[in-house]
């Protein structure tokens, strides 16, 4: 199963096709697959399941988890087909009518005693454990709201004023209920901003004590700290609802307020697209990445504020891309939805809090439908940004220092590739994963950890002795200075740095992938230490190879599509491979590369900086000056270990980078 563009628009949409009516297309494909899985109208939106240890409800989750899964179905499926309906009032899907569906459903939902019936916020909170007090159903009466503005002509406008009043009862009750200290409080806003434009009162105190708490959590650049992360959450929560947000109340009721929010996204996209690549492709990265492509959902809601810059024929070209990316790939669907992973299903990804109907949150993009036809974010001509200038032998940077995150274009292979910072989790945290690590690459999703030896992008330490590896579990940013991106990361981090082991990180960019110099800082021993490159799916006609300038040793692995290598200069005793099951997120088999060193003696005056290269090609294989792009090396030290002072690169290229570590314990910023 998947979508295919009928009558393609080149001439306004040259890099995908797509212009308005593809995507109320797209509305129309993916609410098929919803009701495919409807035998009667009376039926719920409830997805069969394929994955039942992680995803609830499960044998560990409360009662109320299976109405949550429930409203999860139908609130989130409404926001594919509100905008759908807004524009198609008359759209059928499965044989049934759309509008008489989801009318039914709502009012059904709110109300007591009938078979799809959602309960209270009191009715959950008698039913829930003794620390639950804050439930799912908030962010899913957010999302009605959403929904019954999107086609409120089609649906909300139908009701009687009575109906009107049991379903606006129903929400406010959400609305002033308890909700967790991150992103869930722009929820309640949404619900009290829906319910105050619609002519009911509200507690307007509550409204602005939720907005200044969601402005106080601002860190720069555009970026907002989700509780104590930086990831999409950013994106697809704080600058989509904060927009609407402004429609339904900001402007009106706190300017001030208003006037921030339009700042602060308008800032965010002047960087933003710096995360996608060459196709518009999501990078899979962070927590919830069930939700796809609405990571690209604020270059849509953007359009809804008073202020917008970015371009909108580019905003068009990123939000179609991403949609591209998972619609019409088959393995994104089964059952006729989408799974619980990125493309196939990958259980190693997901989260307790998400179940089968939590995918349809990828609708958040489909606000676009809601702009007129005559927007010009319909009318502009696609445009590839900065893609569409970027040399082969080029890279572009984007540098958000707010969240600590640098991103790269790389005109050699088309993709983006991204170096986070500012995370810290407990050393047996399963976030750990889609966090923390040396760099996320938008062609090379991440691999699960296994705490055996070797990971994907990120360094593990063994010491003799003990059972498992470890990660490291906090990483800090140092800023850019020269072009040289300076983070560091430490080893089962919990209360103080004293004694652990840490990496001091050196990131340059290149064409086709990113050059690190990271310098190691371990005191216990004896250990090995181990730096994988990205997993390289074991698809098709998979082929190794050494190669080797004299200086340094390559490894690559590639197949009909692809390549990748991993390069050591320095610091390395040896470059290895090793075959891994469970751990991709694209197939069931993986390959990594990866960098190894042994340490045995206390005190020992040995290398301490790795040199190394982890690079990608499309469809070709690696020039030799594309698969060794170092020519010169030079510590300052007399047995050139990189002890001390600055380590002296200079690139086949001819450009010369300093990398030099002094002053980061004083730049460090979490």
């Amino acid at each position: 199963m998947k979508f295919r563009i009928n009558n393609p628009d080149h001439e306004k949409s040259p890099y995908t096709g797509m212009i308005r009516e593809h995507w109320l297309d797209a509305a129309q494909f993916l609410l098929e697959g919803i009701f495919s899985n409807i035998g009667d109208f009376d039926t719920p939106i409830y997805c069969p399941r394929t994955e039942f240890a992680v995803s609830y409800p499960n044998k560990n989750s409360g009662e109320w988890k299976t109405f949550a899964a429930r409203f999860e179905g139908l609130a989130r499926s409404f926001l594919i087909a509100a905008p759908l309906l807004h524009n198609r009032p008359e759209a059928e899907a499965g044989g049934f009518s759309v509008k008489e569906y989801y009318r039914e459903h709502i009012l059904r939902a709110v109300t007591k005693g009938t078979g799809d019936y959602m309960l209270t916020y009191r009715e959950l909170d008698a039913m829930s454990g003794e620390k639950e007090h804050c439930f799912q159903h908030t962010c899913e009466c957010a999302s009605l709201a959403i929904g019954l503005w999107q086609c409120r002509e089609v649906i909300w406008d139908s009701y009687t004023q009575q109906e009107r009043d049991k379903i606006a009862e129903y929400l406010r009750e959400f609305g002033d209920a308890r909700t967790v200290p991150h992103n869930w409080r722009l929820f309640n806003m949404l619900i009290l901003g829906f319910l105050w434009s619609q002519g009911y009162e509200i507690d307007e105190h509550k409204m602005k004590d939720h907005a200044q708490t969601i402005l106080s959590y601002y860190a720069g650049d555009g970026w907002f700290r989700d509780g104590h992360r930086f990831d999409y959450y950013s994106p697809w929560a704080f600058h989509v609802y904060a927009a609407l947000w402004n429609v339904w109340y900001g402007y009106e009721k706190e300017p001030d307020m208003a006037e921030r929010i339009d700042a602060y996204s308008n800032c965010l996209l002047q960087k933003y697209t710096g995360m996608f690549d060459r196709e518009a492709h999501v990078t899979m990265w962070g927590r919830s990445g069930i939700y796809r492509n609405a990571a690209t959902a604020p270059f849509a809601s953007v359009f809804f504020l008073k202020r917008h810059e970015v371009d909108p024929g580019l905003a068009r070209r990123i939000n179609s891309g991403a949609l591209l990316q998972f619609i019409q790939n088959d393995k994104v669907f089964q059952n006729g939805v989408p799974v619980l992973g990125f493309y196939g299903e990958f259980p190693p990804m997901l989260q307790d809090y998400s179940c089968a109907e939590s995918p349809f949150w990828m609708a958040n993009p489909f606000l676009c439908l809601n702009l007129s036809k005559d927007h010009p974010f319909w009318t502009a001509k696609e445009n590839n940004g900065d893609w569409d200038t970027l040399r082969e032998d080029a890279y572009s940077s984007y540098v958000m220092d707010g969240p600590g995150i640098a991103a790269f274009h790389q005109g050699a292979n088309g993709a983006a590739e991204f170096c986070t910072a500012k995370n810290v989790f407990h050393p047996q945290d399963d976030y750990i994963k889609a966090y923390i690590r040396l760099a996320f690459h938008s062609r090379f999703p991440w691999e699960d950890f296994d705490r055996r030896g070797a990971e994907a992008m990120q360094y593990s330490l063994q010491y003799d002795g003990e059972h498992q590896a470890q990660i490291p579990n906090i990483m800090l940013y140092g800023g850019v200075r020269d072009g040289v991106l300076y983070r560091q990361e430490y080893f089962n981090f919990q209360y103080n740095f004293q004694g652990l082991a840490c990496m001091n990180l050196a990131d340059i960019p290149l064409p086709n992938g990113i050059l690190h110099a990271d310098k190691m800082r371990i005191h216990e021993k004896p250990f090995t230490l181990t730096l994988g490159a990205y997993g390289f799916p074991k698809e098709g006609n998979v082929q190794t190879e050494r190669r080797s300038d004299g200086t340094a040793q390559a490894l690559i692995v590639k197949n009909e599509k692809r390549s990748l290598a991993f390069v050591s200069y320095t610091g390395f005793d040896s470059v290895e491979m090793k075959e891994r099951t469970g751990v991709n997120a694209v197939a069931e088999r993986s390959i990594l590369l990866y960098g190894k060193c042994r340490r045995e003696e206390y005190y020992e005056y040995r290398p301490y900086v790795m040199v190394y290269a982890v690079l990608t090609a499309e469809g070709r294989e690696f020039t030799g000056e594309e698969l060794f792009p170092v020519s010169e090396i030079k510590f300052q030290d007399e047995e050139q270990c990189g002890a001390a002072g600055p380590v002296r690169i200079t690139l086949r290229s001819g450009r010369t980078v300093c990398v030099d570590y002094e002053g980061l314990e004083g730049n460090l910023s979490l």
